[in-house]
């Protein structure tokens, strides 16, 4: 983020970052709806193991694991924007958490493309939920671009 933008269109800027990032994951689903619609069909539910349990299972470890991960870094590049007012921490912070919160989601597609997965969803929703908890706070850019000494 440059030095001399308006707090306003930084915020706007972390904003359509965000949307954007979160309006990828219905691109996400859709492409499971268009590419593979027999995964919808009713014939195709059944146990969430699906015949796959070590998968299912690591793919669900992994999912949770970088759902977590997400959110311990991006409190780490808030508080470094904080300490060392540089509001590109902030930016950073956003992105990173949300990228990794999208790594639950492309774990959903590969559930879906390649092991037929009915409920791949699940770990689409749970990528969806951690970019919609991502929301950009104007907090955060306020803390970073504030010159007070603390």
């Amino acid at each position: 983020m440059s030095k001399g933008k308006p707090i306003n269109v930084e915020y706007q800027t972390l904003v359509i970052l965000w949307l954007a990032l979160l309006a990828s994951q219905a691109i996400f689903f859709a492409i499971v709806w268009f590419a593979k619609p027999e995964i919808f069909t009713a014939e195709a539910r059944g146990s969430i193991l699906h015949n796959l349990p070590l998968v299912t299972v690591v793919f669900t470890a992994i999912a949770i694991l970088f759902f977590v991960l997400s959110f311990v870094l991006k409190r780490q590049y808030m508080r470094r924007a904080a300490r060392d007012h540089d509001a590109g921490c902030v930016q950073t912070g956003l992105l990173l958490g949300c990228v990794l919160s999208e790594v639950s989601s492309v774990l959903g597609l590969v559930l879906a493309f390649v092991f037929n997965h009915p409920y791949f969803y699940l770990w689409l929703a749970l990528g969806a939920l951690g970019i919609f908890l991502h929301f950009p706070r104007k907090g955060n850019l306020d803390a970073a671009t504030s010159t007070s000494v603390r």
